[in-house]
């Protein structure tokens, strides 16, 4: 008996230290009390500062650089005053933990992007998901390249103020979900495929009425609830814009998006609105943001004869019936 406790309470003991299952084998294991060295690397675009050791440091370092050609068709390149894009990288997830809780945000989530006071992705060396924190660096990074590329700069505002973010909540998210899914190898980057669990998620809650409508999700403001459905279908909506050969409803979608970011980057001028740096300035915005982008969304499904409930009814089509 003595000897099964023995062996129960190692076990408890090895399982409940063990690493997650995916991570950087790059990054350095440090066993003593002492806190590791905060070392970074820095790049053309990327800073990584980083406890897990240069290598780690590295790595990422390559990665987001890669990644960057993703994303500057579409988001254009970050100003100057932007440089270097800020990486933090934590060996022990715990750290990362703080981070999010500091926040508010759920202590579940992979990573983030915090856009104040020094806008920086956090992500932990290790993680419960398949492809991290790779996944997670090109699901962040879309949102650091949506704020600081294609953010909207007042003009006599300091050079080294960050721009303010313009682009809605459901296509923040929504593109940040279609580059997330372009991760096949680290080495290895591929937009345009279909993120497997996304549309999983999404012809399951079509095919049982429970998708939400789209109206509703364009006229979800940040600071709302936006729920796992709510992903999934910014996410698909996204990608049926981003195909290379669409069918005849989404005809030219990237074309739109490329405008609207554009629109989005000098600040909506059509709004005639001047931002303000109050609280009910930041609640204009945001409605403007939001209704400027509605606005162009019916625009576009107009010019292909629909409504945008007759879109929304092809789109759903197609998603059920993808492969």
């Amino acid at each position: 008996m003595p000897r099964l406790a023995l062996a129960l309470l190692l076990l408890a003991a090895v399982t409940g230290c063990a690493r997650p299952r995916y991570g950087l084998d790059s990054c350095a294991d440090n066993g003593s009390l002492a806190p590791p060295d905060q070392q970074s690397v820095q790049s053309l675009r990327y800073r990584v500062r980083t406890d897990a050791g240069k290598a780690a440091a590295y790595e990422v370092n390559r990665f987001m650089e890669r990644a960057a050609a993703l994303w500057t068709p579409l988001f254009g390149v970050p100003a100057p005053a932007a440089l270097p894009l800020e990486v933090r990288l934590h060996r022990d997830p715990a750290d990362l933990v703080k981070v999010l809780a500091s926040q508010k945000l759920t202590v579940s989530a992979t990573g983030l992007y915090l856009p104040t006071p020094t806008p920086a992705i956090h992500v932990a060396c290790w993680g419960e998901e398949a492809g991290h924190p790779y996944r997670t660096l090109l699901h962040e990074g879309t949102h650091q390249f949506i704020h600081l590329g294609a953010g909207y700069r007042e003009p006599g505002r300091p050079a080294a103020t960050p721009p303010r973010l313009a682009l809605p909540l459901w296509l923040n998210e929504g593109l940040a979900s279609y580059f997330e899914a372009a991760f096949l190898t680290p080495d290895l980057l591929q937009p345009g495929r279909p993120q497997p669990a996304r549309l999983a998620e999404l012809q399951n809650a079509l095919r049982r009425g429970k998708s939400p409508p789209l109206g509703k999700l364009l006229a979800k403001r940040y600071g709302e609830p936006f729920t796992t459905l709510d992903y999934a279908v910014a996410w698909g909506v996204v990608y049926a814009l981003m195909q290379e050969a669409p069918p005849p409803w989404a005809a030219g979608g990237r074309a739109w998006l490329h405008a609207l970011v554009d629109e989005a980057r000098r600040g909506w001028p059509g709004a005639a609105m001047a931002p303000s740096a109050s609280v009910a300035g930041d609640q204009q915005w945001w409605a403007t943001v939001t209704d400027q982008t509605r606005m162009a969304f019916a625009t576009y499904t107009a010019e292909r004869g629909l409504t945008v409930a007759a879109w929304e009814e092809q789109w759903r089509d197609w998603i059920v019936a993808h492969p």
